[in-house]
């Protein structure tokens, strides 16, 4: 049997030893983690699925049956129906993404804090239960500020608009570049939140510090690997689809009849969209996982808090300290 070693956190690490710390945690973590995801975020992650695939589900359907006639397609969209569908699935993908977060970032603490991967789904719920209010707060937060920010990239697009239509290019360039900078400039708050025990302001402004300290790129990288990986593997629950959907489509070309798509039809495009948004929440988890190890390589390298440590230790008995470590 392998024995085993836990990841030591607090360490410097480059950019491809970040990526091997993230699939060795997964790999390391897969069962105890993927359990807690399935028990704790699993309901939430499955309701909210469900509600995202019926909806694109029955987008894409019409679509369809709709070719043609766009404004049939039009008036679908002033109804009652898609504004409600639209806003059950943001209120529960939202929940779902919270839930997510949470169940992923307290795992990582309590990892942290035993060094060892025997942990219980009880001990991560213990600590989602606590984290879900605030980080509730700070995703409403955030989308507040995201939407302030982008009112106030939009002022230079304004401006160039009344000097040369040319130069709204470069506004637009701008504000795509503005907004790109300052979420990945937060990147590692809602970590940053729940490990350090900060207020959401507070812990913008620390992950501002850590990252645009000559580590902005590095972290773009870095997040942007993890997410085309976790967005190429959920990928492949919605090929079937669009496999089907493409047999289907020279069918229809070939006979040269629009048919309306039967319920059948319906059933499994609702499927295959509620397993892609599923997969996609709980594959969360690997860009996730690498966002708290680019935490703690900026932490180390500013503040070199795993070297006092390991200096502090120095001379000290090896009998193990049963005091609950803190995290400010």
């Amino acid at each position: 049997m392998e024995e085993f070693k836990a990841i030591e956190f607090q360490r410097s690490r480059d950019f491809s030893r970040k990526l091997n710390a993230t699939f060795e945690f997964i790999r390391q973590n897969f069962k105890p983690l993927g359990k807690s995801i399935l028990y704790i975020s699993g309901p939430p992650v499955l309701v909210g699925s469900v509600i995202a695939g019926s909806f694109m589900g029955e987008f894409m359907n019409l679509s369809l049956s709709t070719q043609g006639n766009p404004e049939a397609l039009s008036s679908y969209f002033l109804t009652v129906s898609f504004w409600a569908q639209l806003l059950l699935m943001f209120v529960f993908l939202t929940v779902s993404f919270v839930v997510a977060i949470a169940t992923i970032n307290c795992y990582l603490i309590i990892y942290d804090q035993k060094k060892a991967n025997q942990i219980e789904v009880s001990d991560v719920w213990d600590r989602v239960r606590g984290a879900f209010w605030p980080y509730l707060g700070s995703s409403i937060l955030f989308f507040i500020l995201f939407i302030i920010a982008y009112i106030i990239l939009l002022i230079p697009i304004f401006i160039l608009a009344n000097i040369s239509t040319v130069l709204v290019v470069f506004g637009v360039m701008f504000v795509i570049g503005g907004i790109i900078f300052l979420l990945f400039s937060s990147s590692l708050s809602f970590f940053i939140q729940l490990y350090e025990k900060k207020s959401f302001i507070d812990a913008v402004v620390r992950s501002f510090k850590l990252i645009n300290n000559g580590k902005w790129w590095s972290t773009f990288g870095l997040i942007m690997v993890l997410y085309l990986i976790m967005m190429t593997v959920s990928y492949v629950f919605i090929i079937p689809y669009y496999a089907v959907l493409f047999t289907n489509t020279l069918h229809s070309v070939s006979t040269g009849t629009q048919v309306e798509p039967s319920s059948s039809w319906k059933i499994w495009t609702i499927a295959c969209f509620t397993l892609y948004y599923m997969a996609q929440m709980i594959m969360y988890a690997l860009p996730n996982v690498g966002i708290a190890f680019q935490y703690f390589n900026l932490v180390e390298l500013k503040e070199a808090k795993g070297l006092m440590n390991q200096i502090e230790n120095l001379g000290q008995s090896s009998t193990p300290d049963n005091r609950p470590e803190e995290h400010f």
